[in-house]
Formats: structure tokens, sequence, C-alpha cells
């Protein structure tokens, strides 16, 4: 039967065919005569290239006298563009004839043949292309010609497009100085220093001309004469309220001596006082911030002598905001060293940044442990115990356990209890589980505080304190609920996940995701409970369908995989379907294939991105029908297709092709 197959485009391919791909591009029209093109590009070679020559000159030659329409001109775009993929530089002679006017193309095709011809002479590199585009951009430029801009390679083409930039700023700004920057050229520092200052900007333009000038490989103003000026208009923008304009403006600060000790400043004038003058409305504080942050990433930068008192004093200072204040911390653990560290175990007694210095101490190369055990030990200081309670579990401190069971004493300040129970649930201490559930069910405890009991015997996961979870998950209390639903994941029982399943058809959406995730953790043993959740699905009995498709995606078998395929089949909505379908298309099971061609023989003639994964899927595949029906999908392309799927299905094919050419069988 295969033999009878006739030699399309596509089936030539699969088995490299160039002269037969060769003889269809130069005799034929229309769709067969495109596809052979592109495919010819596809394969590459001196051959290849030598025909898509050809086909660039039959058309130029014809298109002179004869009529052209869309189908007929597809061939001709196919080749135009197959030669910019070669980098084929013996099309730039055959290339800007395409554009006289004396051709009979029609004004509305000239437009994608200029866009292709155009292409291909910036990606051969050829002047040509920077003079057809330089002219673009000094008429009425449109988004395809600033995108083009991405793909020029000429250094010497800067220096036009910096005095075009300013027709090009009107209609796509953003656009226009994000592909000036993409050339990373000193040269387009003053224009993105001046965009990033001026008041007439917005803030994405602003945001645009700082990330300019931060892909810059050097700073270009720091030895120029105006330096201060530019160094004063950074300092501005650093106190910019909007926090990417404030971090860009200090990443180009902490270049060169002077910035940094202009970041240094924002910490030792926290409120002003510096002597560059600002309007009040710019944020003191959002400079401060930005500093922290600066040293955080670069702590080399910055001498730990200089900067670490000033960042301990921000850092204890209770007036200070608390942003600021974590962001201190942060910076301090960067740092490094025994006074940062003496600093954060301070902090640690501060309520409104305990947390925050525990987080970083317990990301420390080498936690202070003792120190901390020391300090949960101490009866003197409830709120430092409490932050040393968090940072132990936190470090995953196993030598606190002992400490850390104590502290559950009812008796105690419940700041101290809820943060032991914390620590014992992320270390997953097993005889925390008793005194954890008589927390849970006390009818006198704060709901809050068993909420943490329910989550930490979740993390826990000790099969006899299972009775008391399922209990939680039917309580009053939403928060108890919610967490309980997420601590059922943790108990792959028969029992838990009938429960769990009863807890997804709830009308709290929170509590109904939370117990859709803990099914996908159980995974595979789930897979009934959520196929019996699928069929309420469509009625929307079930609040978070996506979420359903998610734990259905972390099941193994056969089972899950046909649940799969019904929503991909099924009148589900979008965003499950959609999900569905990534979901098989990463799966290995063999089993995959039939909802996926299902899925294709449903929507043959849609365009979507969905399709494109399916038939990305389906090429990767060892099957008849699969390979048949990448074919399929490539052949129901036309000149009307979005590029993008064109690209895709070409991309698909060549990976059949690929496995072919090693070996496969087709």
């Amino acid at each position: 039967m295969r033999g009878t197959r006739p030699s399309t485009p596509a089936r030539l391919r699969l088995t490299g065919d160039v002269d037969g791909l060769a003889r269809i591009a130069l005799s034929q029209e229309g769709t067969p005569a495109a596809q052979a093109a592109a495919l010819l590009a596809d394969i590459g070679g001196r051959d290849a290239a030598n025909v898509l020559l050809k086909c660039v000159r039959r058309h130029g030659k014809r298109c002179r006298v004869e009529s052209y329409d869309a189908e007929r001109l597809w061939p001709l775009l196919e080749a135009v563009r197959g030669l910019g993929r070669l980098r084929e530089r013996r099309a730039v002679p055959l290339l800007p004839p395409l554009l006289d006017p004396d051709t009979m193309i029609p004004a509305y095709l000239t437009y994608k043949l200029k866009m292709a011809v155009m292409r291909t002479l910036l990606a051969i590199g050829a002047p040509q292309g920077t003079d057809l585009l330089l002219a673009r951009l000094a008429g009425t430029p449109d988004s395809a010609d600033i995108h083009l801009v991405h793909e020029l390679c000429d250094p010497e083409a800067v220096v036009p497009l910096l005095a075009l930039l300013w027709n090009m700023l009107p209609g796509y700004p953003v656009q226009a100085v994000r592909a000036l920057g993409a050339f990373r050229d000193a040269r387009t520092a003053p224009a993105m220093l001046y965009l990033a200052s001026s008041t007439d900007s917005t803030r994405d333009l602003r945001r645009a001309a700082l990330q300019a000038l931060v892909d810059l490989p050097d700073v270009p103003w720091a030895t120029t004469r105006n330096n201060l000026g530019i160094s004063t208009e950074l300092w501005r923008l650093t106190r910019d309220p909007d926090r990417e304009t404030a971090w860009l403006a200090a990443v180009l600060q902490s270049r060169t001596e002077d910035g940094r000790q202009t970041l240094i400043s924002h910490l030792r004038y926290p409120h002003g006082g510096h002597a560059h003058a600002v309007p009040e409305s710019l944020s003191s504080e959002s400079a401060c911030v930005m500093a922290c942050a600066i040293i955080r990433e670069k702590p080399d930068l910055f001498d730990a002598a200089e900067v670490g008192p000033l960042l301990s004093q921000l850092l204890l200072a209770r007036k200070e905001p608390r942003p600021l204040r974590q962001a201190a911390a942060e910076a301090l653990g960067s740092l490094g060293g025994q006074a940062a560290t003496a600093t954060l175990l301070d902090a640690l007694g501060h309520d409104r940044i305990a947390d925050s210095a525990a987080e970083v101490l317990a990301r420390l190369p080498a936690p202070p442990e003792q120190r901390l055990l020391a300090l949960l030990a101490d009866s003197g200081d409830p709120a430092r115990r409490r932050g040393a309670a968090v940072a132990l579990g936190l470090a995953r401190s196993t030598a606190a356990a002992p400490l850390l069971l104590a502290a559950l004493d009812p008796a105690g300040p419940r700041p101290l209890r809820a943060a032991a129970t914390d620590a014992l649930g992320l270390l997953g201490h097993r005889p925390a589980a008793e005194p954890l559930v008589a927390m849970l069910t006390d009818p006198a405890e704060a709901p809050s505080l068993q909420a943490r009991a329910v989550r930490a015997l979740g993390r826990i996961g000790a099969p006899e304190t299972l009775t008391a979870v399922s209990a939680a998950a039917q309580v009053p209390s939403e928060a108890v609920r919610l967490r309980a639903a997420e601590a059922l994941g943790g108990f792959p029982t028969d029992e838990a996940i009938q429960l769990l399943g009863h807890l997804a058809g709830e009308t709290d959406v929170d509590v109904a995701r939370a117990a859709l995730g803990a099914l996908g953790r159980i995974g595979t043993p789930a897979v009934r409970e959520l196929t019996t959740l699928l069929e309420h699905a469509p009625g929307r009995r079930i609040p978070a369908q996506r979420e359903l498709v998610q734990a259905l995606s972390h099941c193994a078998g056969a089972e899950a995989i046909a649940a799969l395929g019904r929503v991909v089949t099924g009148p589900f909505e979008d965003a499950a379907r959609a999900a569905a379908v990534e979901a098989l298309a990463d799966r290995p099971e063999p089993e995959r294939l039939r909802p996926l061609l299902q899925f294709l023989d449903d929507n043959g003639s849609a365009r979507t991105p969905r399709h494109v994964d399916v038939v990305g899927s389906l090429a990767r595949i060892d099957d008849d029908s699969a390979v048949e029906s990448v074919i399929a999908y490539f052949e129901s392309q036309s000149c009307f297709s979005a590029q993008r799927y064109w690209d895709e299905a070409r991309k698909s094919l060549t990976t059949l092709a690929t496995r072919h050419l090693r070996g496969s069988t087709l």
C-alpha cells in the first residue's frame, strides 16, 4: 500500500530526496512548489541552495509578464525565505530586483515580498537589506519594520538608526528602544540616558531605556566629563516608586565607584538629607531597598566594614518600614561574617522582622546552630525563642527537636508554639505526632494554631494521625479545612483519597484546589478517584477543571491517559483541554497516541497553539498513524496560514525525517 502513495513534498522530505523536491519546486506551481522550496531549505546544502536560486530567477522573470496571486507568489516567498535561512550570499544580486515597481505582483502582496526580501538580506548580512530597512524606517514604520531592526547585524547601522529613533518613537517607543538596545553599542547610551531621565517618558519606555543601558558591556560614561550629571539622574531614578525602574538604575550605579558610593549614601541617609535635591514624591525607602538588593546580589563590590554597620542599623531600627528592614537582612546575609550573624540573631527578637532574619540565618552556608539552640533554650525572651524556632526549622536542625517538642507546652506563648509546630513539621519529626494531634483536637485551641498543626501532621505523615487529619477536613473553620486538604496528600490511602475526592467537589474553590493538588501528589493510587471526578467536571460540579487535569498528569498508566484523552476531546473548559494536551504531549507511553489523533481528527481545520503541541508530540512517536497525521497537518497548511503554524509544521516534519534517516520504520 505504501508504494501507491504519491511522492508529495512531505514524503520526499522524510527520505531526504533533494532531487525529487527540486523537480516539484521547479516544475509545479502554488502549494506543492512552495512546500518543496521550504523543505529544501530545511535539508540545506549547496544542491538545495542551487534549486532555490533557480526558483528566484524563474519567478523574477515571470512576475514581470504574468499576474500573480497569493497562491502563485507563495513558492517565491518560500524560496526567498529559504535562502535567508541558508545565509546564501549568491542570492544578494537576485533579491532587490524583485521589488521593482514594474512587476505584476499586486500591491497587497508586495508588502509580504518586501518583508521576505529584507529579512533574507539582513540574515545574509548584505548592506542592501540595511538600506531597505532604513528607508522604511524613515517613512512611516510599522511593527514588522521595528522587529526587523533586531535582525540587523551591521554595527555601522547604529548611527543612522539613532537618527531615525525619533521617527520610530511615536508609534512603537518601547519596541524601538529594545531593538536599538539589542546592538549593545555604547553609541546608544546618550539617547537611552535621555529617554530614561525624561519626564515625558512612560514607565515602560523608561524601563526599556534603562535595560538597554544595563545590557551594555561597559559603562560608557564612567570617565566622561558629564559623569556627575549622569550619576545625579541615576540617583533620582533609584528613588523612583516603580521597583523595576529603581532596580535597573541601581544596577547601573553599581558599575562605577562613584555610583557605589551613591548607593551607600542611600543607606547612610535613608530619609533624605543628601546633597542631591530631589522632589519629595521620590521615595527614599525605594532607593534604600534597591541599594540593599544590589549588595545582596553583588556583595564583593562593597566593603563589609563600611556597609555592614549601616545595614545593621537599618535592620534593628524599629521605626524603619518592614520592606527596608527585610532588604537589609538579605544584604547582611550575603555579606556574611560574625558581625552580620550577630545582628541577624539580635533581630530574631524583633517581631516585625524576626521571620526574615530567621530565613536569612537558615540560608547561611554555616547556620549558627549552637547559638540558635541556646536562644531556643533560654526562657527569658519568648520573642527571640520564637525566632530561633523558625530559623532552626528552616535549617532542618534535627538537634532542635527536643527543645521544639518542649515548646509545644499548652502553657507556653502562642507565637512560640506556632513556630515550634511549623518547625517540627519541616523536620518531619515523628515523635511530634501525638502532641500535634492533641493540639488539633483540643476545642480550646485557636483555629489558626490548629491549621498549623494539621499542616505539620501532613508533612510528618504518620499513619496513626490520619483519623485526626480526616476529621479536621470536616470542621467549620475554612483555614483548618484548607490545611487538612493539603495535609491529606501525605497519606496515600483509600480513606484519604475518598475524602479528598469529596473535598474536591466543594463549592469553596480554594479547598477544592487544595484537594486536587493533594490527589496529584498521591499520584497513581488516586487515579480512580480523579477519573470519577472527571465524570462530573463537564457539568461544572468540579470548580477547578485545570487543577483536576494537572492532578491526572501526575498519574501513570493507561487509565490516566484515557482520562486525559477524554478531556482533550470532550466538552471541557479551554484551559483544561489545553492542559490535557500538554500533559499527553509530554508523556512517553504509546497509549497517548489515540486521544491525540482523535483531537486532530475532530479539529483538523483549526489552527491553535494546542495543534502545535499535539503535532510536535506525534512527530516523536514511532507509529504509522502518528506519521500520517503529521504529514496531513503539514499538507493542510496554505499560503494563508500564520507563519508560526507553518514553521512548526515544518519543524515537526524535520523531526520525523531525522528519525527516519536514523533507521526508524515508517
